[in-house]
C-alpha cells in the first residue's frame, strides 16, 4: 500500500529555479574574482618593493656607501615589472611599472642612536585599470621601513 500523496507544491530546488541567494552568492563570487584579477598583481608588486627595501638594509649593516646602495636599490624596484607604454613619437614599448625616482627616496642613517638605525622611506604611484568597465585609477603606495644596523653577534669564532 502506497503512502498518502503530498498535497504542497514541490520546491523550487526540484523545479529547478534558482533563487535570489544563489544569485547573490554569484554576484558576490564574481565580483571578489574580478577584484582580486585586478588588485592581486599590484600587491604581488609591492609585497616585493618592501622586499627589495628590506634586502638593502641588510646591506646597509656591512657597506656604508648610502648613495650606491640607494641608486641600486631604485634601479632594481624600476626593474620589478614592466608595462606598455608610448614613447614621444607614439611607438609602443615597455616602461617600468613603478617609476621611482633616487630623489623621491628618504635614505636617513641614524648613527647617534643606539643602536644605530636606517629607515628609507617614498612613496610611488601605480595606475589601477579595470579592464571590464574601461576605467582607470591611480593608487599611491607608501614605504616606510625603519631597521637598526647592529651586527649580529654569533658569540665566539670556532
Amino acid at each position: 500500500m502506497s503512502g498518502r500523496a503530498s498535497s504542497r507544491w514541490p520546491r523550487r530546488v526540484e523545479r529547478g529555479g534558482i533563487s535570489w541567494v544563489t544569485l547573490l552568492l554569484f554576484a558576490i563570487l564574481f565580483g571578489g574574482g574580478y577584484l582580486a584579477w585586478v588588485w592581486l598583481p599590484l600587491q604581488f608588486d609591492d609585497y616585493a618593493v618592501k622586499q627589495v627595501v628590506r634586502d638593502y638594509m641588510n646591506q646597509a649593516i656591512k657597506n656604508a656607501d648610502d648613495e650606491g646602495l640607494r641608486r641600486s636599490m631604485v634601479e632594481k624596484i624600476r626593474s620589478l615589472a614592466q608595462i606598455d607604454g608610448v614613447d614621444h613619437a607614439g611607438r609602443p614599448l615597455r616602461v617600468p611599472a613603478i617609476s621611482l625616482d633616487e630623489r623621491q627616496v628618504v635614505w636617513e642613517r641614524d648613527a647617534s642612536a643606539q643602536p644605530t638605525t636606517l629607515r628609507i622611506a617614498f612613496e610611488y604611484e601605480r595606475q589601477v585599470v579595470y579592464p571590464l568597465i574601461d576605467r582607470s585609477d591611480v593608487k599611491v603606495f607608501e614605504v616606510d621601513l625603519k631597521q637598526d644596523l647592529t651586527r649580529a653577534d654569533w658569540g665566539p669564532a670556532r
